[in-house]
């Protein structure tokens, strides 16, 4: 019978608990201030032992120096034109690409966010093979592109898993996902306690729906979305730390609710842009802290979870969406400073 935290709930269990998977993944890598606070963080949380690790959609560009922004011509695009920032000087791109290998060598994941960052809802199969091209090209070629004595520790075709820009896809996106060898996809919106699916060969990794803490609304696992929902894509600094609150409390009543129920992987999204004026980067370091190192957390990278879940036959994944194992009791989360 479960009466404290961390106890068993009787059940007749079909297979044994599976751990519980968080997954913190960022989108459109740019400024290198983030890069550096992330590698910080990081090695804080790791400097006891294996705790976090996160996973990097970068965007192609990132890797291209503004001067050199020619390189690159997009689906149905003017040539040298993205909807998001090139990388800035090559000195800059030099820096960024250091910050990547030392992550990379660390355990940290690197996967796709395509190119230009423009919306491949109504893209064909050509299409898409020529972002992923470009995207394959710009790793591999970094240094000569930019000018640079520099190159990346790990080569394009190393690269597994993919987020579309705005979530935006096609049918065509997934038979090139297949054609590349790519392993996941990240680019749709599932409920919170729905357990991974392999379609067409590809692990969908969705985010989450979530209920705002304390309001009736829903929104995806994004940080994006949380700005939207709270205060309508407006930096507001006098409700900076109930922004801030309000989305760790979302996130910890999304981890409680799967830890002690069918252990369904969180899928959380964050930007390097800071949508909040950091009230969001805060907010995510308190959960990370709180929750990374629990008994039966993995809080590890979309690569690690698709290992784990190619090792898992059919009719065990259907007995984890049933929750058809012993139940874990909520565990003790301390958040730091409370």
């Amino acid at each position: 019978m479960l009466q404290a935290a961390g106890c068993f709930v009787a059940a007749q269990a079909g297979v044994e608990r599976p751990p519980q998977f968080v997954v913190m993944a960022f989108d459109n890598c740019t400024e290198l201030e983030r890069w550096q606070e992330l590698t910080d963080f990081a090695a804080e949380m790791n400097e006891d032992g294996e705790r976090l690790r996160f996973t990097f959609f970068v965007s192609g560009i990132n890797f291209i120096a503004d001067a050199r922004r020619n390189i690159y011509e997009g689906p149905h695009q003017r040539r040298g034109s993205s909807r998001i920032n090139f990388g800035g000087s090559a000195e800059d791109v030099r820096k960024r690409v250091d910050y990547v290998n030392a992550l990379h060598a660390s355990g940290h994941e690197i996967a796709s966010h395509a190119v230009g960052h423009f919306n491949g809802g109504g893209w064909s199969t050509t299409d898409w093979g020529k972002e992923f091209q470009a995207f394959d090209d710009i790793l591999d070629k970094v240094g000569p592109n930019n000018g640079v004595d520099s190159k990346l520790a790990f080569e394009s075709k190393q690269v597994v898993g993919f987020r579309a820009p705005y979530l935006a896809k096609s049918a065509g996106l997934y038979t090139v996902l297949k054609d590349l060898g790519f392993r996941y996809d990240t680019s749709g919106v599932m409920q919170s306690n729905v357990w991974p699916e392999k379609v067409g060969g590809i692990w969908r990794f969705n985010l989450a729906i979530l209920k705002l803490h304390g309001a009736g609304r829903r929104m995806a696992s994004m940080d994006y979305n949380f700005f939207v929902a709270q205060s309508r894509g407006v930096v507001d600094a006098k409700r900076h730390e109930a922004f801030r609150e309000q989305m760790l409390q979302t996130y910890l009543a999304y981890f409680k609710a799967n830890y002690t129920g069918n252990r369904a992987p969180l899928h959380i999204g964050h930007h390097f842009f800071d949508y909040q004026a950091g009230a969001y980067r805060e907010a995510l370091k308190a959960f990370a802290r709180a929750v990374c190192g629990l008994p039966e957390v993995r809080c590890t990278t979309y690569a690690k979870l698709a290992d784990f879940m190619d090792k898992q036959s059919g009719e065990t994944l259907a007995a984890y969406q049933a929750a058809d194992f012993p139940r874990a009791g909520e565990p003790a989360v301390r958040i730091a400073g409370q």
